[in-house]
């Protein structure tokens, strides 16, 4: 028996996700890696994130 998949399985096998703490509350917020240069508000208290500032972006 074959193993399926959903629709764009493959496209979204190879993400990762990628923990950022927001600068303001300290509340660490899931990213995908494919999502890293969207902006992103703060789970917790809705402060916009800086992702260029989180360990996960930083070259």
């Amino acid at each position: 028996m074959e193993t399926q998949h959903c629709p764009g399985f493959e496209n979204n096998k190879s993400l990762r996700v990628h923990t950022c703490k927001c600068q303001k509350c300290g509340k660490e917020n899931e990213i995908f890696s494919d999502e890293l240069n969207k902006k992103h508000k703060c789970q917790g208290c809705g402060n916009e994130l800086d992702v260029t500032k989180c360990d996960c972006c930083i070259p």
